[in-house]
């Protein structure tokens, strides 16, 4: 990978109950001046339509709100989230450019391919959100379990052709790691976000991925796709009845989180007041209903405790990239 350097009435209504819900706090200050004192920018490193799009717009929706000062989310997809917390890193320290990132920004990524960021550009933040990957089949394909779906996949001639939100996200991570642990042959085609990456999977043009939670369910209704396991150690409460792929292959486990980081060096008492925000947010009601009908766990953290996520995060994942053949010198 080269970096370069450099939903409708529904989600309306929702948007307006997390208004409602939440007052705004008051302002930070910093070096004599109160902040925010104008627009903030929220960066999504991914196309709109997946579940760090429908996050990320939830948060920047909460915190115009509870920070008395709009906060827009802006979409900067390509590289699988490289540009965009490339772009944050070089960014001007003082809490008025965000970005909403996940895992795969903070740990695959770095651990898969070289970047031009590192995790000390960054001051976290908030984590907001926990989830699985899941495991989906276009449903032309001829297996309705994990079990039939890891004896049909040899049959395929070039083997399996499996999509996922972009090069070194979670779901080619976990992708690569699922195909490797069951002795499958394949190949990895990856997309500028999850949201394109399940339209060809419902078209039939990639027979399967490991997407997030929210795309996959939204569309788990509509016959085109069929979902065999989740990404999680154990299953999820949203769809108790689909097993863990560790059911069937012991020991399989990726899970990812989402959160909001800043450039480094952005002032403490501005990253101590978004982080409150956040952590309010992801309390709200109306926010844990939102969260947990696309099958993401609502998470509250302190910026150390986002800070120990992403580091006991780096053992887990890097064993997956070991065991999935993947990597950088």
């Amino acid at each position: 990978m080269k970096s370069t350097r450099r939903s409708g009435s529904a989600m309306a209504r929702d948007l307006c109950m997390i208004a409602c819900a939440i007052a705004p706090f008051a302002p930070a200050q910093a070096q004599g001046v109160s902040w925010p004192s104008k627009p903030i920018a929220l960066i999504l490193p991914y196309a709109p339509g997946g579940t760090i799009d429908i996050q990320g717009r939830l948060l920047a929706s909460g915190l115009s709100t509870k920070l008395g000062q709009a906060v827009v989310a802006r979409n900067m997809p390509g590289a699988t989230g490289a540009i965009a917390m490339d772009f944050v890193a070089r960014s001007a320290p003082d809490g008025y450019t965000l970005i909403f990132a996940s895992s795969a920004q903070t740990t695959s990524l770095p651990l898969t391919e070289k970047v031009n960021y590192r995790l000390e550009d960054f001051a976290p933040v908030s984590a907001s959100g926990r989830g699985s990957m899941i495991l989906a089949i276009n449903a032309n394909v001829p297996a309705h379990t994990l079990r039939e779906f890891i004896d049909y996949a040899p049959t395929i001639k070039g083997g399996v052709s499996y999509g996922s939100s972009g090069t070194s996200s979670v779901g080619h991570l976990a992708g690569a790691l699922f195909l490797a642990r069951a002795g499958i042959n394949g190949q990895h085609v990856p997309y500028k976000g999850g949201g394109p990456a399940m339209t060809d999977l419902l078209g039939g043009q990639i027979p399967m991925l490991f997407g997030n939670s929210g795309e996959v369910m939204a569309n788990s209704s509509n016959g085109r796709l069929r979902i065999l396991a989740v990404s999680t150690a154990q299953r999820m409460r949203q769809l108790p009845d689909t097993p863990a792929v560790s059911e069937v292959l012991p020991g399989f486990e990726m899970t990812a989180w989402q959160g909001t980081l800043a450039p480094a060096r952005t002032p403490r008492e501005i990253v101590d007041t978004i982080s409150r925000a956040i952590q309010a947010l992801s309390r709200d009601p109306a926010v844990i209903e939102r969260l947990t009908a696309v099958g993401v766990e609502p998470t509250t953290t302190t910026p150390e405790q986002m800070a120990e996520l992403i580091r006991a995060e780096q053992s887990v994942y890097g064993d997956a990239v070991k065991a999935a053949g993947l990597g950088h010198p």
